[in-house]
This record gives C-alpha cells, sequence and structure tokens, in this order.
C-alpha cells in the first residue's frame, strides 16, 4: 500500500468522523428543544393550576373571585385589588404561553387548548374584560392583539 491510498483511506474516515459528530449534536438540539419546550408548558401549566388553587381553597377567595368575574363593579375596593390580582397572574400564565408558543416553538395546540381556552372562559368575562382594558397595555404588541382578536371573536359569537 503506499502513501497516497493510506492518506485516502484517513481522509475517508475523517469525513465520516465529521458526518457522525455532526449528526450526533443534531440529535443533542433536537433533545434538548423537547426538553425545552416540555418545560415551558409543564410551567405554564403550574402557573395557571396554582391560580386556580388559590381560588378552590378558600370559600372567600371563591366568593370574590366569581362576583368579579360577572359584577366587578360589586366588589370592594379591597376585594376587587385582589380579584385584579388574581386575574393578571392568570394573564401572565396566559403570556407565558403564547410567548413560548411564538419564541421557542410550543406546540400550537397548547396555545390552542390553554392560552385561548382560558381567554374565552376568563379574560372574555365582565371582570376579566374590564382587567385587560385597565392593564393590558403592560403586555407586548403581539400579545395584547391576539388577546382582542380573541375578545372580538368571542363578542361576535355572543
Amino acid at each position: 500500500m503506499n502513501w497516497e491510498a493510506v492518506g485516502a483511506v484517513g481522509e475517508i474516515l475523517g469525513a465520516v468522523g465529521v458526518i457522525a459528530t455532526l449528526g450526533y449534536v443534531a440529535l443533542q438540539i433536537r433533545q434538548n428543544t423537547r426538553q425545552t419546550q416540555a418545560s415551558a408548558a409543564n410551567a405554564s401549566a403550574i402557573a395557571l393550576q396554582g391560580a386556580r388553587k388559590s381560588v378552590y381553597e378558600s370559600a372567600e377567595v371563591t366568593g370574590f373571585w366569581l362576583k368579579g368575574m360577572s359584577h366587578p363593579d360589586e366588589l370592594s375596593e379591597h376585594d376587587y385589588y385582589r380579584f385584579r390580582l388574581l386575574m393578571q397572574n392568570g394573564i401572565d400564565a396566559i403570556w407565558d404561553i403564547h410567548s413560548q408558543t411564538t419564541v421557542t416553538g410550543l406546540s400550537p395546540e397548547t396555545w390552542q387548548s390553554q392560552g385561548v381556552k382560558v381567554v374565552e372562559r376568563v379574560v372574555a368575562s365582565p371582570g376579566g374584560r374590564r382587567v385587560w382594558e385597565q392593564f393590558g397595555d403592560t403586555y407586548t404588541n403581539e400579545f395584547r392583539a391576539e388577546i382582542d382578536r380573541i375578545l372580538a371573536s368571542k363578542s361576535a359569537d355572543n
């Protein structure tokens, strides 16, 4: 065997090594992306569950939550403030789901099943709309446009 043949074999082995390394890196990136998406979805679900838990664990909180959802003007200043904070926590969780969907590629089905549905059930309520009108400008333009689109669609359905 001459040196040219040895060199050619070395080049082929080097190319195979580079291809194998690139394949391994691509696999690791794909696994990391899936893990990041799953973590983001889990964090959003935990945030929504936390807001729900605070409502169902306390009869007092449940009372002002229900009244705030349908008749926010009937709440005392103190209870409206508490209602608004709960509502904003829920909107923050929705914003997180929306951001994770647009930035990290979280499944659009997650946005549809968790984000859109919560907006339709909670933010579209009289109390939710009131909070959104008062504090919606604290969110990004893209998120505000999406929430406003959902709310307009919900109003058209009613």
